[in-house]
């Protein structure tokens, strides 16, 4: 004759649900901090953006320093430009000569 069959007990459809949702949340919990934590998808495209403003930013400003350094040589005393030297005289002290005329554009500034 056979054994008898003992019925399943119910313990372990409950410990495998119960495994399996914290799996799930382990899951959950993982893929949220992966898109918006500090290191995160949303925080790195952020990020690229600031850093894309601040690169043209720097080039601006690189830009604008070469200009200056380039103004600053022509008024150097070992490759003086005279040009640039009566320029910033006639802007800096407000001298003309007498016969000149002076044309300013007051959408300049």
């Amino acid at each position: 004759m056979r054994a008898a069959v003992r019925p399943k007990q119910q313990k372990k459809p409950l410990r495998h649900t119960v495994v399996t949702l914290a799996f799930f949340a382990i899951f959950v919990y993982f893929s949220y901090h992966l898109i918006h934590g500090d290191s995160g998808y949303f925080a790195n495209k952020g990020l690229q953006k600031k850093l894309v403003v601040a690169e043209q930013k720097r080039a601006q400003k690189k830009s604008d320093r070469e200009k200056l350094e380039n103004r600053v040589k022509l008024l150097r005393p070992d490759s003086l430009d005279l040009d640039m030297l009566d320029e910033r005289a006639r802007v800096i002290l407000g001298f003309m000569k007498p016969q000149e005329r002076v044309l300013t554009d007051a959408s300049a500034k």
